[in-house]
């Protein structure tokens, strides 16, 4: 099972490096900068903390509490836009957030843009 999982409304494509999270619901999309890009691929794909961190500390020359904090940071802004699936975050892998440290989302995560959706049949 995947450390995070996206909402069935949330569409994500990383084709070009930066990615992009269609909100089908809302008919919105947030750009990804390539950090937020590469940390949601490794949430994606790892089913702990520990996992996703040791993929980015591949990537990234950074240290495994700054790494977690990203991912943190990232979980978070992702559920205040409600992209994720409810039970998205098993509840034994404990995040920096979780032991009294605040995670800032990474830096320029994305901007908020509104975009039509067009419905089938129309």
């Amino acid at each position: 099972m995947p450390l995070i999982g996206l909402a069935g409304h949330a569409v994500f494509d990383d084709t070009d490096g930066a990615g992009v999270i269609l909100d089908t619901r809302r008919g919105v999309y947030l750009a990804l900068n390539a950090t937020a890009t590469r940390m949601l691929r490794a949430a994606l794909a790892c089913d702990s903390v520990a996992a996703a961190v040791a993929r980015l500390s591949e990537d990234f020359d950074a240290d495994e509490e700054t790494l977690a904090a990203g991912l943190a940071g990232l979980t978070a802004r992702l559920g205040e836009h409600a992209l994720l699936e409810d039970d998205a975050l098993p509840e034994d892998d404990a995040l920096p957030e979780e032991r009294g440290r605040t995670a800032p989302a990474p830096r320029r995560w994305g901007r908020r843009v509104r975009v039509r959706v067009r419905k089938e049949g129309r």
